[in-house]
């Protein structure tokens, strides 16, 4: 089904308090903040920057219990409505009456809300995957030091490839303030994701860690979902390749902003669940036949946008020269998603799953240029470690056992891990994009202008 293309985007806040009532880490208190305020596609007070005041709107806060740990939580949810496009808004969050203020004095975070589709306005978004991984002593300073490159980047919003809170996405693995260990508050830690999310909405795509009911709980995507004929919700899948029923999630959708059209598809499959194939063909049988209720919708929505700048984001990479971590060759050729993207003009395709940087020469018979962007904090992975492909043009990634770096195609061997940490920044001026590759210093690399 298609719809007319409208600003639909509502950033939302949503946070998590400790309840008095259940165990809880000692140094937490009751009402006490306990996972930051950060925003997402749908739903305190808030107010325009700069004309009104932050408390100038209410709306009020619907909560789930949920466990972190040891410790019963309460995720709130709040859905800010009636804003208007392209404009700078600031909020705070309150729970109770008499209100406790639970940003304390901390300064009200603000956001941009979405531009309207057509809009001339540039603009800049941020782009990561496979990130939310910490040490024995939950520290991860490489991603820590990256996620600050991401809030001072000056994006808009960003975009995930897939496989965030490592190492099931869990909501130990997704954490608090509070908690720390192995495997706990890997995204919502202090040094993390407190970072970016309060002024920066994240859509993003679901990998193959974590394909449980939290992933949509933490990353709702109704409203694009809703306004694009998308999905967002839970479904059983059964029983191709002898896999077993299972219920997942089924994240599909698309949004404008500005001249483009931002498609995040479902492009994953469980680990645990693979039956007599390979997560790669189950990921086909399930989303990318061309009978699938996700082909159908993404060939419908092409079809209805047949002028606008098309962007893709999927976690498994349709050209991957990591050996571990390869190549989807079930997404690739006429009769495929790469063909379906080709078929309707898709200029530019991100993906994740390899732990590394890649970005691939225009193949034949691909109408886009596709970027494999894994380095965002889990452990990294080597490039070219069978040898490099031809369709590398610009690569690296490290290996732990070797103590270096790893490159493919243009890119020199870095000399050091924190080169290969990184985000993308992209940057759409009308029909150009810039895409700058940035590490975890600030230094970026293989800076790329498109002209569409």
């Amino acid at each position: 089904m298609n719809h007319p293309r409208r600003w639909a985007l509502l950033p939302a806040v949503i946070l998590a308090l400790a309840v008095p009532w259940a165990p809880r880490p000692a140094a937490a208190a009751a009402g006490q903040l306990l996972r930051y305020p950060y925003l997402t596609d749908g739903y305190a007070t808030y107010g325009r920057v700069a004309t009104e005041s932050c408390t100038a709107h209410r709306v009020g806060a619907s909560k789930t219990a949920i466990t972190v740990g040891s410790a019963a939580e309460y995720q709130w949810k709040a859905k800010l409505t009636g804003l208007v496009p392209g404009t700078r808004y600031c909020y705070r969050t309150f729970l109770g009456d008499p209100a406790l203020n639970l940003l304390g004095t901390d300064p009200a975070p603000t956001f941009w809300s979405q531009l309207r589709a057509g809009s001339a306005t540039a603009y800049s978004f941020a782009m990561l995957g496979d990130w939310g991984a910490v040490d024995t002593a939950g520290n991860n300073p490489d991603q820590a030091s990256l996620m600050s490159r991401v809030a001072a980047s000056g994006a808009r919003f960003a975009v995930g490839t897939g496989d965030t809170a490592y190492p099931s996405g869990s909501q130990t693995n997704y954490g608090d303030l509070i908690q720390r260990g192995a495997d706990v508050s890997t995204v919502f830690g202090p040094g993390f994701y407190k970072q970016v999310g309060a002024r920066m909405p994240m859509f993003n795509a679901l990998g193959n860690h974590g394909l449980t009911a939290t992933f949509p709980m933490l990353w709702p995507s109704a409203q694009a979902a809703a306004t694009s004929g998308g999905r967002a919700q839970m479904d059983t899948y059964c029983c191709a390749n002898g896999t077993n029923s299972k219920s997942y999630p089924s994240l599909w959708y698309a949004f404008d902003a500005g001249p483009a059209r931002f498609y995040v598809l479902d492009a994953a499959w469980a680990d645990s669940n693979v039956g007599t194939a390979d997560l790669y063909r189950n990921d086909y049988d399930n989303h990318w036949t061309p009978s699938s209720p996700e082909y159908q919708w993404l060939a419908a929505d092409l079809a209805g946008h047949p002028s606008t700048l098309k962007f893709a984001f999927l976690h498994f990479p349709p050209y991957s020269d990591n050996a571990t971590e390869s190549s989807d060759l079930y997404l690739r050729g006429p009769g495929s998603l790469a063909g379906l993207l080709s078929q309707y003009g898709v200029d530019l395709v991100f993906s994740g799953h390899a732990h590394l940087y890649e970005r691939n020469l225009r193949q034949p018979g691909d109408s886009f240029v596709s970027y494999v962007t894994g380095g965002g904090g889990a452990k990294l992975e080597p490039i070219g470690d069978k040898g490099c492909s031809t369709f590398d043009a610009y690569g690296v990634g490290w290996s732990y056992s070797r103590g270096r770096g790893s490159a493919c195609g243009a890119a020199p061997v870095p000399d050091t891990i924190t080169r290969v940490f990184h985000f993308l920044l992209v940057t759409v001026r009308g029909s150009q994009v810039t895409v700058t590759p940035t590490d975890e210093l600030g230094r970026t690399f293989d800076v790329q202008t498109y002209s569409f």
